[in-house]
Parts: structure tokens; C-alpha cells; sequence
């Protein structure tokens, strides 16, 4: 019964949100699902294709009212990710803010960055941002070199 305590807590806690809010969560929960699947069944080209504008970034200013829900989305994002029971790590989490901020209508780019490790391995890691905000994958990033980036500018006529 011990085991079964911290989710006890968790269906409490949901029950006490309000109604937007667990919608909102619900949203991330299954829309970070798919993306896993997605991700594990598609090569990363085929995906790359629909991330938006390679190379291109979005603007570092946004309105404050797109800035903040843009936050709200990634803290869902945040918390939704520990308790997945799949892996939801930073790429997951990324593809995920990024199609919610496409269908808001919020200009955001992904980062691709690189990096090796103590053993001289390569490693990966993606980030959003939002105007000067990073919406997913803000610790460590600073360590990342850029390889590539994916913008969704909703203000582009082209799009």
C-alpha cells in the first residue's frame, strides 16, 4: 500500500485543479504519447519536414499574453514528463511544445544542439524557445553547440 501513496497524492492533487487546467495536462499527456511513437517509428528526416523552417529563427520578441501561455504550456510539459511511462526526455518534450504553440499560433524554434561527454561520446539534446523564453529543455543547454534549428513564424506570410 506504501507504493500506491504518491499517486494517491497525484489524483488528489489533479482532482483539486480547475477544469482547464486538467485539461490542459490530459492534452500534454496524450499528445507527448504519440510524439514518443512517432519518434520511435519515423526516421527524424520524415519528422525534421514538419517542424517548420530549417535554419530559420523565430524572433526574440513575442506578446507578453503568447509569452505567458507559452510558460504554461512548458510547466505542463515539465511535470506531465516525470510521470509518462514512457521516456519523455528533452526531444519528446520539445516536439511536443512546439505543435501546441503552432496551434495557439505562437512563433517558437526548436534547437538541435551536440555535445560530447566525459567519454568523449556525442550526445543530444533539444530545446524551444519562445521570444527570449526557453520552454523545454532550459538546463545544460548553454553546453550544446547548435547543429540545426526549426522556427514557426505565425506573423510569416510564406506560412
Amino acid at each position: 500500500m506504501k507504493d500506491l501513496y504518491p499517486l494517491f497524492r497525484l489524483l488528489k492533487k489533479w482532482t483539486l485543479l480547475p477544469r482547464a487546467d486538467r485539461f490542459m495536462l490530459l492534452k500534454v499527456f496524450c499528445l507527448m504519447g504519440m510524439v514518443r511513437v512517432l519518434i520511435l517509428l519515423l526516421p527524424f528526416k520524415w519528422i525534421a519536414k514538419h517542424l517548420g523552417h530549417q535554419g530559420i529563427e523565430s524572433s526574440q520578441e513575442e506578446d507578453s499574453v503568447k509569452r505567458e501561455a507559452a510558460r504554461k504550456i512548458g510547466r505542463a510539459i515539465a511535470k506531465i514528463s516525470r510521470y509518462t511511462p514512457w521516456e519523455s526526455k528533452c526531444l519528446v518534450q520539445a516536439i511536443t511544445g512546439k505543435i501546441l504553440m503552432r496551434k495557439m499560433g505562437i512563433s517558437n524554434t526548436l534547437y538541435l544542439g551536440v555535445r560530447k561527454n566525459e567519454k568523449n561520446e556525442l550526445v543530444a539534446h533539444a530545446w524551444l524557445r519562445v521570444g527570449p523564453a526557453i520552454i523545454s529543455g532550459r538546463h545544460g543547454r548553454d553546453e550544446f553547440k547548435v547543429v540545426s534549428c526549426f522556427s514557426e513564424i505565425m506573423n510569416d506570410p510564406k506560412q
